[in-house]
């Protein structure tokens, strides 16, 4: 199997060339541009191209003003078809020029977990505004690194967590607050895809990331992937933070991760008053749900179609269809790409100087909870509190 190094990460990621636009759609788009904050993106992989730069396109405050890239060749595409001028590209090694891009204030990192401290702090010392792919980072100490470098900076910095963004998890909340179902006692969050699946594939496997399978790349396996979402459910239904945690790892594919990244994470968060989310991330199936129930009834967030999603969108760029069902009844909600909402916010949090739902220091906490359910796996599952 491939291993793709962080070297050959940075110097050689390349991905199909997008179509290159007219001249006069650059007009257009820079007269649309007018009192909106220039965006670059750092990483210009997959979800970079298949999420997040079309989002962009139909932002009401950010526009797409350049990259950062380890390919020059495809940053020249890009600036091509997302009208951004070439001036504007730049490699890993020389992110400290971005200091003279006056019309880029805010810099999305969406590069490999193990980079995200490196190239957020880069961008901080540039004296640009941060919004980091989840996981913020991979262990807490980078995080603290983060935080520190934009706080001396006096820079924002924000962790992309969609769920906040999201017409039906936004709507849950809304009713669990006002008491839909009482107190509140425990809650079944899982977010896994099919990763095994694609890669015993030939025909998908040459399009999945290969450094999720790198534990020194990814951080970890589907925990840190996919389970981060569980952890972000279970606190923004509750309002709360865990206090403890439990881990259980498995792996039934061995073949498909000889790295020894965790197919599987089942893992238990623990609450100060008692309410308990059992949830699980796993790389084995796509199963979607966010559940949690009271005394009085549960509100559940659920995949319109069985192997769907709860959040994000489809290969096709258009949002995956989802549920919300309070009490047994449905509810209407919009399905909407959250992406561009969420840069939105972002924006507005740094014109207005307002608070910013997601900042940093929630991804830290993050990151502590999942250092936490990695040191329980270790230790067979017990019990670990949530350090400080």
């Amino acid at each position: 199997m491939h291993h793709q190094s962080r070297r050959s990460f940075l110097k050689t990621a390349a991905f199909a060339a997008p179509a290159i636009i007219g001249i006069n759609s650059r007009v257009r788009a820079q007269s649309a541009r007018e009192g909106k904050l220039g965006v670059a993106l750092c990483g210009l992989g997959g979800f970079s191209k298949q999420s997040i730069a079309p989002e962009l396109a139909q932002a009401k405050n950010v526009y797409f003003a350049g990259a950062i890239t380890g390919d020059a060749a495809k940053g020249r595409e890009w600036a091509a078809q997302y009208g951004f001028p070439e001036k504007n590209i730049f490699s890993y090694a020389d992110m400290a020029k971005l200091a003279d891009a006056k019309d880029i204030a805010i810099v999305h990192v969406v590069t490999p977990n193990s980079l995200h401290a490196e190239h957020s702090i880069a961008a901080a010392k540039a004296g640009k505004h941060v919004m980091c792919e989840k996981p913020m980072a991979t262990t807490v100490e980078q995080c603290e690194a983060m935080i520190d470098a934009a706080k001396t900076a006096d820079v924002r910095l924000g962790v992309n967590y969609r769920l906040h963004w999201e017409p039906h998890h936004m709507k849950a909340v809304e009713a669990l607050r006002n008491g839909a179902v009482g107190d509140l006692s425990n809650g079944n969050y899982e977010f896994s895809w099919g990763y095994a699946a694609g890669l015993s594939d030939p025909r998908r496997a040459a399009t999945i990331k290969k450094w999720l399978l790198d534990p020194k790349m990814a951080g970890g396996g589907a925990m840190f992937d996919t389970g981060v979402y569980g952890v972000q459910a279970a606190c923004m239904m509750t309002g709360k933070s865990p206090v403890a945690v439990r881990g259980m790892p498995t792996t039934r594919h061995r073949e498909l991760f000889p790295q020894g990244v965790e197919e599987t994470m089942s893992f238990e968060l623990i609450f100060e008053d008692g309410f308990q989310a059992l949830c699980r991330a796993s790389y084995s199936n796509n199963f979607h749900q966010c559940t949690t129930l009271g005394n009085k009834g549960m509100v559940e967030v659920l995949p319109g179609v069985p192997t769907g999603s709860v959040y994000g969108q489809s290969a096709g760029g258009k949002p995956n269809d989802k549920r919300l069902v309070i009490n047994k009844k449905e509810v209407e909600a919009a399905n909407t790409l959250q992406l561009g909402v969420m840069l939105d916010a972002f924006a507005r949090s740094i014109t207005d100087k307002s608070s910013f739902l997601c900042p940093g220091e929630m991804g830290l906490r993050d990151v502590r909870i999942i250092e936490a359910i990695y040191a329980s796996a270790k230790q067979g599952g017990a019990r670990v509190e949530i350090r400080p």
